[in-house]
């Protein structure tokens, strides 16, 4: 590797470290027994030069619930508790701001200058959540370096949640967990859900995406969906993991 290039590459990562030490702390999300997963966590922060655990990433433990409780599944309400958890620990500590991250987080190489153009951005404007890691929308067409108020998102991979709105999410989550399954302002639903649902019944939410997409979601088993017939099958299980390894490395 030439010095150029490595001069490069630690210039990238610094700003990555940055963008984390911007926050008041940062949280992942793993379930105990998902130890491939953790494993796949602390190799991506180490490839932007990020401790993890520490105390500026902790590692907090997901949820996996023994019912649905009129979620369309057990997995999907376990993603629901494990974020709602999250602030509640925020909220706990009195944290000004909080970054969240799920154990299938990919962090793609960001060009020069486009961390520090949207943390510039961020400082200059009022917001409740920022999504720097989604899976929906696309970012191709959208302008940067944050893009306000988009369309309904998929993907709790990556993002941000800001001062009070803390714990007016938290509140929102445990008023849909007692209300009806289709109730017009939220009955209960998984974490995408949620945080959609809560715009569409109160769109003062500022909500904003990082321009570009700074994290994708690798390819793994799913703890949200039931699993598919591929996973429930043990034989080809091996198999099923280097097809996902190739996939993986395709995203760079």
């Amino acid at each position: 590797m030439s010095i150029k290039w490595q001069a490069l590459t630690v210039s990238r990562n610094s700003s990555m470290q940055r963008l984390i030490e911007y926050f008041d702390r940062a949280y992942l999300i793993n379930l105990p027994d998902r130890t491939d997963r953790l494993r796949s966590a602390k190799r991506e922060f180490a490839k932007i030069g990020v401790e993890f655990p520490s105390d500026r990433v902790r590692l907090h433990y997901g949820e996996r619930p023994s019912e649905r409780r009129g979620v369309y599944a057990i997995g999907a309400r376990g993603s629901f508790c494990s974020h709602r958890s999250v602030l509640r620990e925020a909220e706990k500590q009195r944290l000004k701001n909080v970054l969240v991250f799920e154990d299938d987080v990919f962090f793609r190489p960001p060009a020069e200058g486009e961390v520090d153009r949207i943390l510039s951005a961020l400082s200059e404007v009022e917001w409740d959540i920022v999504y720097f890691g989604y899976l929906s929308p696309s970012d191709r067409g959208l302008s940067g370096p944050l893009f306000k108020d988009p369309p309904l998102t998929i993907g709790g991979h990556f993002y941000a949640v800001n001062g009070p709105f803390i714990s007016r999410m938290r509140e929102y989550m445990d008023q849909c967990e007692m209300r009806p399954v289709g109730h017009p302002d939220g009955g209960p639903m998984g974490r995408d859900g949620a945080y959609n649902h809560i715009r569409l019944i109160s769109p003062d939410i500022r909500v904003y995406l990082a321009v570009p997409n700074l994290a994708r979601q690798k390819s793994s088993r799913s703890d949200i969906a039931d699993l598919r017939l591929w996973d429930r099958l043990t034989f080809i299980r091996p198999a099923v993991s280097f097809a996902r390894i190739i996939k993986n490395k395709l995203l760079y």
